[in-house]
């Protein structure tokens, strides 16, 4: 027979495992595959669309890093907007949503279509703007220009900067 006394230790320091794992840039909550919908007073405003949403809760930000989507609502099931890019950050601290790379908003009301490469959405004003060079287009005209203000459905709007091609 054979007998072997084997005794082994093991010791964890907690910091050194934390160092390891934990990095700065890991996001505190990872959602894929998204679908939220915004609603005030029972009535849907807004939703979300995202492939993934990673949320940053020590900097109150939600980014997401392979686009995302937002449909604005007019009255109940009518989306009277539409919002899309191909990265986002929501900043809840300044009620700021940022879209950046490939942004495209239509309004299907008005018909008309805003192209730009980074658009602010500030909701407590309920207004979109960007500084970067854009280009709207409906079925009257093409309209380019560097910077833009606008309500969120894209209504109501001032250019800047703007040459436009109309369409007799």
């Amino acid at each position: 027979m054979f007998f072997c006394n084997c005794l082994a230790s093991c010791e964890n320091d907690l910091e050194q495992v934390q160092t390891i794992t934990v990095i700065d840039d890991t996001p505190d909550e990872v959602v894929n595959d998204m679908h939220t919908l915004y609603s005030d007073s029972g009535i849907v405003k807004f939703e979300i669309i995202a492939t993934r949403m990673e949320k940053f809760n020590d900097k109150n930000l939600t980014i997401f890093k392979d686009g995302f989507e937002v449909n604005f609502f007019k009255g109940k099931d009518v989306i009277e907007a539409h919002l899309e890019a191909e990265y986002g950050e929501m900043r809840m601290d300044e009620k700021l949503v940022v879209a950046r790379n490939n942004v495209i908003y239509t309004n299907y009301i008005e018909g008309q279509t805003l192209k730009t490469e980074e658009l602010f959405w500030l909701q407590n004003a309920k207004r979109i703007n960007t500084t970067k060079q854009f280009e709207v287009t409906s079925e009257d005209y093409k309209a380019i220009g560097v910077g833009l203000d606008a309500d969120e459905t894209f209504s109501d709007y001032k250019m800047h900067k703007v040459t436009v091609e109309y369409n007799l």
